[in-house]
């Protein structure tokens, strides 16, 4: 019996590192919940990393599959929800964070869902690659920032003794300017790919009115 197409691209290397993301980051919620945040951290760095190493593999070995990208896709975009919905729990950063960046990738990944029905692409920027950048580095202060400043950390005193507070505050702003930079970021690229989605809707709407025009 042939294989099916799927099950030959789902185990290739690139798509199972995203698997792993996606299981990964429901671990780190749960070793933050249960009050082990750094180790969340570090855990959860393991898994961005993925984000980088499944391109660079995939494109290396010729593995670039549509698979690949469906699932990088939804995995980074689960992995964001998944971190900043922790810290909407854990009171590190406010609801409209979530909101901001939800409303943004909601609004990008309609127009591309469009754009893939309608027989074109919208790649990404490298403004909101870099974007991606800067909210991966920000998710993962985030329990760090929390493991420095809050009070019913287990290990309280051990980051009393050890860390000044002025630390604790510094990696909380920067982790909160590196999330609001970010998201700002991924707006400002949204409003080019929303650009880029008007230019070659009319292109293709264009030329299907004309072939219409023909027919008649």
């Amino acid at each position: 019996m042939a294989k099916h197409k799927f099950y030959e691209d789902i185990v290739k290397f690139p798509n199972l590192l995203c698997i792993y993301r996606v299981a990964a980051i429901f671990i780190c919620a749960a070793v933050f919940i249960a009050g082990f945040p750094v180790i969340a951290a570090l855990f959860g760095l393991t898994a961005g990393l993925t984000d980088y190493w499944d391109g660079i593999y995939a494109r290396k070995h010729n593995m670039v599959t549509k698979l690949g990208e469906l699932l990088d896709g939804v995995s980074d975009m689960l992995f964001n929800f998944i971190v900043m919905c922790v810290a909407l729990y854990a009171g590190v950063w406010s609801i409209w964070i979530v909101f901001a960046w939800g409303i943004r990738d909601i609004g990008v990944l309609t127009m591309r869902t469009s754009a893939a029905q309608l027989g074109f692409s919208i790649p990404s920027s490298y403004l909101g690659k870099l974007a991606s950048n800067f909210i991966f580095y920000a998710l993962f202060l985030m329990p760090i920032d929390w493991a420095l400043n809050s009070e019913s950390y287990r290990h309280a005193d051990f980051v009393a003794e050890h860390f000044h507070p002025w630390i604790g505050i510094g990696v909380h702003w920067l982790a909160l300017a590196g999330i609001i930079v970010g998201i700002a970021m991924q707006w400002i690229s949204a409003v080019g790919y929303a650009r880029r989605y008007i230019e070659q809707y009319d292109v293709v709407l264009g030329e299907k009115a004309k072939e219409t025009e023909k027919a008649e």
